[in-house]
């Protein structure tokens, strides 16, 4: 197996990984409020979360291995159609800025914590508020079930072999969360925001003139799609077209499904 290791990329895994961890457990005593017994310290980080750590925490949260691999890797095995994320994305931030400022104001009026919570409290009803938890849950698990593969897929990129790196990282995640609760991921999210911004930044300046412009990366994309069959291409056939919208659409209402989101 050492024969396989990428030496260099393990050495930058682990270091971050270890940074990341160290952060985890000291988020425990971050910006910690005199309540730490309360679900708003654990679940909110006390509210105690400004406009920028806000900021840096959505990124972090909503731009995931989702982002980085699963929809790269959709595009690269059938085109066109990979792209509904654009139009996704598109969609869903002016319905951020039409609902969400509603639904925080009535959030914080009455100290609620999450949407469920929210919804009893509007409607008065715990058979509603049960159906928008589950329905939280049972949204998150398929996700994090891609965050898991997307983490093995990098594991595996970098040479190491088994199951247990990926149990080890996954434990490490769980326990620094359940002890730290929002403060993890928002302390962390500084460090995966600025790699986020790093791995885009290498993807539209760098690789594109490293393979000799845009022109000629389309073109050999094209070349590529056309081999694998009439299922793929860089431009969508009539008959995608309207499942590409409902995809499109489906998944920017779908977002708010998460309770993380």
């Amino acid at each position: 197996m050492s024969d396989q290791i990428d030496w260099v990329a393990l050495a930058v895994f682990v270091f971050f990984f270890a940074l990341v961890t160290v952060m985890g457990f000291f988020a425990a005593r971050w910006k910690a409020g005199p309540v730490g017994a309360h679900l708003d310290e654990w679940g909110l980080g006390g509210r105690q979360f400004g406009t920028w750590i806000t900021w840096f925490l959505v990124g972090g949260d909503f731009y995931t291995a989702y982002t980085v691999i699963a929809v790269p890797a959709l595009v690269y095995a059938v085109g066109a159609y990979g792209f509904f994320a654009l139009p996704y994305t598109v969609i869903v931030y002016p319905f951020v800025f039409a609902v969400m400022p509603l639904l925080w104001k009535v959030a914080h009026a009455n100290g609620h914590v999450t949407a469920a919570d929210v919804v009893h409290g509007t409607y008065n009803s715990r058979g509603l508020e049960l159906a928008v938890a589950i329905t939280g849950m049972i949204a998150t698990m398929p996700y994090i079930a891609l965050q898991l593969i997307g983490m093995g897929v990098v594991i595996k990129a970098i040479g190491l072999t088994g199951e247990l790196p990926l149990v080890a990282a996954f434990v490490i995640l769980a326990v620094y969360t359940y002890s730290s609760g929002l403060r993890a991921p928002a302390l962390i999210a500084f460090v995966k925001d600025i790699m986020i911004y790093i791995v885009v930044l290498v993807a539209v300046v760098v690789v594109p003139e490293k393979l000799g412009g845009y022109g000629a990366v389309f073109a050999a994309a094209n070349d590529a799609f056309a081999a694998k069959g009439a299922a793929t291409g860089l431009i969508l056939k009539p008959s995608q077209m309207l499942p590409y919208a409902t995809l499109a659409l489906g998944s920017a209402l779908a977002a708010f499904m998460y309770p993380h989101t």
